[in-house]
């Protein structure tokens, strides 16, 4: 696992499970940091952690100036956008959705690119409606500026003076933006099929200031791991092409129409290369969350202002759960190998912080599966050969190539 911060501990994942298997799955790391490494107690403890956390104030609440109201829990915030995010994965969404990455992807044809950035951005830049619908290009155009500063932060690692000036530059447009849009809909009350829609009840009890927070919470949700796997699963087909025949064979034996419908047992080899990929590559190896109050979860004590770390990577890579955990094998999957992994995998985080939009997540990794075998070829460059970095995240490197659209059959 990667240095996240200046002082932090480093392990590698091989010393990781040799501690685990020597010390029992809760380690103590340096500044009062508590590895959970067990999936159930890993649940139990970000639950006790999460079930009391509500929506942090903003400068209104604290000089008094909204008056007194209850706060708002992360719980039931959690609980309009996961609803949500379940109606938005309806076939007239996934069919715009796979219409704005075609024509993402299309616009890219023909010169030699770096192929992790482009399935960044052609998973990234094409969710913005379903979080804000009927934005205009200069809307577009500023949400699009607060993906491009988390993708500097998140990918490139760019931390640099002028780099930090142009992303506060960024997302104060971006929240400019979002404010606008909050206060239109609360005037029009007119209803649209987006991630906005779900918060607007809350406005009248957080204000206007605190939706438009959740919006960018959400918002950086969307630019961040997505795109990563993304990335990821383009890597994967390379790497083994004999899955990306299986999956064109399987797309291109549906009509698109039937594809937007997310017919997964019609499916089965992409679903399978989904999963696998997201199991060897998870996109954060590791989550370290402060504790919001003191946990006490089956013996396990964390003081309120220490943190406690989990590990996706750890629990996707680990022997106890996973026969052979760092060989790539869809076909582990299989109904007939499936293996019980005591809740280890967990392809959209931890179940108490879950990815809210993972209805929409999935959903769109199926799009772009059947989109990258059916209607595109990548021609990747041999030289220098494309390799995944493991620091923090996986990310492939050298990945360079040439989108064509591909010639279907009648």
């Amino acid at each position: 696992m990667a240095d996240r911060s200046a002082g932090t501990e480093v392990i590698s994942i091989d010393d990781l499970l040799e501690r685990v298997r020597q010390e029992g799955p809760v380690l103590n790391f340096q500044n009062d940091v508590v590895g959970i490494f067990d999936p159930a107690l890993a649940v139990k403890v970000d639950k006790a952690n999460t079930d009391q956390h509500t929506v942090p104030d903003s400068l209104i609440d604290y000089l008094g100036l909204r008056g007194s109201a209850p706060p708002v829990a992360w719980r039931e915030v959690r609980a309009l956008l996961s609803e949500q995010g379940g109606r938005l994965a309806a076939p007239e969404q996934m069919r715009a959705l796979y219409l704005r990455m075609h024509a993402f992807l299309s616009r890219r044809c023909g010169a030699v690119q770096d192929l992790s950035e482009l399935s960044w951005w052609a998973i990234s830049e094409p969710l913005l409606p379903l979080l804000i619908d009927g934005m205009d290009a200069r809307d577009t155009d500023a949400l699009i500026g607060e993906q491009k500063t988390r993708y500097s932060g998140i990918v490139l690692q760019d931390f640099g003076f002028f780099r930090r000036l142009l992303n506060l530059h960024l997302s104060r447009k971006a929240a400019r933006t979002v404010v606008r849009h909050i206060k239109r809909r609360v005037r029009d009350t007119d209803v649209h099929d987006d991630f906005l829609q779900s918060l607007l009840p809350l406005v009248g009890r957080i204000g206007v200031d605190r939706v438009a927070y959740l919006i960018s919470t959400v918002l950086a949700g969307m630019s961040g791991l997505p795109g990563i796997t993304a990335a990821s699963l383009l890597y994967a087909l390379h790497r083994f092409p004999e899955w990306q025949q299986r999956i064109r064979a399987e797309t291109s034996a549906l009509s698109l129409e039937s594809l937007y419908t997310l017919p997964m047992r019609e499916l089965p080899c992409t679903s399978r290369f989904i999963k696998e990929t997201i199991r060897v590559w998870p996109g954060l190896f590791a989550l370290r969350r402060p504790a919001w109050h003191d946990i006490e979860a089956e013996g396990v004590s964390i003081r309120r202002g220490a943190a406690y770390e989990l590990s996706s990577y750890y629990q996707h890579h680990s022997p106890e759960f996973w026969d052979q955990p760092d060989v790539f094998d869809p076909d582990r999957w299989l109904p007939s190998r499936r293996q019980p992994n005591k809740g280890a995998y967990v392809p959209f985080g931890f179940s108490s912080r879950a990815c809210i939009g993972s209805a929409v997540g999935h959903a769109q990794l199926v799009l772009f599966c059947a989109l990258i075998t059916r209607d595109f070829d990548i021609q990747v460059q041999a030289e220098p050969a494309p390799w995944m970095k493991l620091e923090g995240f996986a990310i492939p490197i050298d990945f360079k190539g040439v989108v064509t659209p591909r010639a279907r059959a009648g």
